[in-house]
């Protein structure tokens, strides 16, 4: 999905009434959150995919894939400082979303900082066990007392963070996603009135919705049939991307058009 340019997902009747340069900004700095709280494996991440990073960009993104190419795959995070063009303050910013599985460093597939190494290898020499065995055993990381590794620069919600981050090691944040199922059609041709299929409602105007119900063209749910009683505004009842079920009232071959409703459905 990085490779979509987000201004080509349509978000709504009116979006290219809406100041462009500041609409990409934004959408930009949605797209690169959510590739940082997720957290990117840098040896297989694509060059659209790395230039979200944070301190990255279009140039180091494609010198990281293009290092990867010549040299082979990346062992640890520190080798990201002999990628061309790389500084300390890109690695500093980058290093903590970028994951090397089974790299040198087991802490290098977690979002652990390697600024922050040090407070985790202290923590398990004081427990007299390795990184590793910090990471795979629960019992020795409830003998951690958070407050012995406050400092200046470290203050308890960091290590709270490192610790929840210990427990599940590269764990990717976000839920199962469900698969939605449209109903078995395929074209236009399909359909035939009085039909209940389920959809998606892919944009939201003035006088109803467009709900994708799985064929190429999409059907208009007009307003006076979104629901059974009156609605002065469509967003009141429907949102983009909401599954909902219609019925088919017309089907126009010709022209392509299929007048649904949810009042029926």
């Amino acid at each position: 999905l990085v490779k979509i340019d987000p201004k080509s997902i349509g978000v709504g009747q009116y979006q290219h009434d809406v100041n462009q340069p500041r609409l990409k900004e934004s959408l930009d700095q949605v797209v690169e959150s959510c590739v940082n709280s997720v957290g990117i494996n840098v040896n297989t991440a694509s060059k659209h995919l790395l230039t979200y990073v944070s301190g990255l960009g279009p140039a180091l993104a494609q010198n990281i894939v293009n290092f990867r190419a010549e040299k082979g795959a990346f062992h640890s995070r520190r080798q990201l400082m002999n990628v061309p063009r790389m500084g300390e303050k890109a690695f500093e910013q980058c290093a903590g979303f970028l994951r090397i599985r089974e790299g040198e460093h087991p802490l290098d597939n977690t979002a652990v900082h390697p600024e922050s190494y040090h407070i985790v290898e202290k923590m398990a020499r004081d427990l007299g066990c390795s990184t590793e065995d910090l990471i795979q055993r629960a019992d020795l990381r409830k003998q951690i007392d958070l407050r012995r590794y406050i400092t200046d620069t470290v203050g308890l919600p960091t290590l709270t963070d490192i610790l929840k981050e210990l427990e599940k090691p590269g764990l990717d944040p976000r839920g199962e996603a469900r698969a939605f199922e449209f109903a078995n059609i395929k074209s236009i041709e399909d359909l035939h009135i009085g039909m209940v299929v389920p959809g998606i409602v892919t944009n939201v105007t003035n006088f109803g919705a467009f709900v994708d119900i799985g064929i190429k063209e999409n059907g208009l749910v007009h307003i006076s049939h979104l629901a059974n009683r009156f609605v002065k505004n469509p967003a009141d009842v429907v949102s983009l991307n909401q599954e909902v079920m219609v019925k088919v009232l017309e089907v126009d071959i010709k022209r392509g058009r299929v007048q649904l409703s949810m009042k029926e459905a």
